[in-house]
């Protein structure tokens, strides 16, 4: 689907709607419940895809990366199928590869600023000597006899403060453009008005998403703790409470009421 830019900006105009962090993550359940066998195949499904492409002696690493957004936009593409037009068909998870060049620019985009971010870090890892100490252990390739001590060879506290200037730049940047992809999946927006409007959008309850990322990951990750496959289970259903997130701060279930305004601003246009 796609909704028009101007929905999307009138979004961004309006007041923000209270993040509600307990109703998504129920939403969550609630929805992987309902919808267990095909969330549980796709999950399946998608991690062998991901699997085959890095065992993949020639280029399956590139098409690892290429495929990983069309799969990532799944999960959003199947809970609103679902939910708003009540079908629930296989087909929907994969519905991405008819957006897939605006998919790939959004994610490499998403990246290159994500490494932008963590140069800083670089810097002090530069400053504190880790290109030394890099060097050195490659020195001891292949059989790494005599691998040389980190923090005998490094300044500590050059190194801490690299290492903390690349957590905040990476986790700024994954909070703020976590939305990136599902914006120029349902909206007529390019790559760089997505990246933009996840921002504006985040930005709004940047402390609330962050807890919710924070608590939706612990969830996923206790899964594992049932011997391992409890996570098939939580890390789907997390993911679609991300979408309910994403889908109460668009209202993008509310589409339908601004279908005349739409036609307004076309023709105004």
């Amino acid at each position: 689907m796609n909704l028009p830019a101007s929905k999307l900006q009138r979004i961004l105009n309006n007041a923000p709607i209270p993040f509600r962090l307990g109703d998504y993550i129920s939403q969550g359940f609630q929805f992987m419940n309902r919808n267990f066998g095909m969330l549980l195949a796709f999950m399946l499904l998608s991690t062998m895809i991901s699997f085959i492409m890095q065992v993949m002696p020639v280029g399956g690493m590139v098409l690892g990366v290429l495929i990983a957004p069309v799969l990532q936009i799944g999960y959003a593409q199947f809970a609103y199928a679902v939910t708003q037009e009540r079908r629930a068909e296989f087909g929907e998870f994969f519905k991405g590869f008819n957006k897939i060049g605006p998919l790939i620019s959004t994610y490499f985009l998403t990246a290159l600023i994500g490494l932008a971010a963590m140069v800083p870090g670089l810097i002090f890892w530069y400053k504190a000597g880790m290109l030394d100490w890099f060097s050195g252990l490659m020195e001891e390739y292949p059989f790494f006899t005599n691998i040389p001590d980190l923090f005998d060879s490094v300044d500590t506290t050059l190194f801490g403060l690299g290492i903390l200037a690349i957590l905040i730049g990476a986790l700024s940047i994954t909070v703020l453009f976590a939305w990136a992809l599902n914006i120029v999946w349902f909206f007529e927006v390019g790559p760089l008005e997505a990246l933009s409007a996840s921002r504006k959008l985040i930005a709004r309850n940047w402390l609330p998403f962050v807890i919710f990322i924070f608590v939706a990951g612990i969830i996923a990750g206790l899964g594992i703790l049932l011997c391992g496959v409890g996570v098939l289970y939580t890390a789907p259903a997390m993911a679609c409470a991300q979408f309910f997130a994403f889908a109460d701060a668009t209202r993008l279930f509310e589409e339908g009421k601004d279908d005349q305004s739409d036609i307004i601003d076309h023709f105004i246009v």
